[in-house]
């Protein structure tokens, strides 16, 4: 068990770190990706709702 977290620490050292501007930059683009993909799914979801209304209503 000790030998894992000895493993862990010297992994651990081996991880290239991002900038704080490269954690900016790809939370942003995460987030805007975010958004647009919810509004494209959210404007499916509107279209095909308003389809099987105009079906059912007649």
């Amino acid at each position: 068990m000790i030998n894992y977290f000895k493993n862990v620490a010297q992994e651990m050292k081996n991880v290239t770190w991002l900038t704080g501007e490269q954690t900016s930059k790809e939370t942003i683009t995460v987030i805007a990706v975010s958004v647009i993909f919810a509004l494209f799914l959210g404007g499916v979801d509107w279209l095909l709702q308003q389809g099987f209304n105009f079906l059912l209503a007649k």
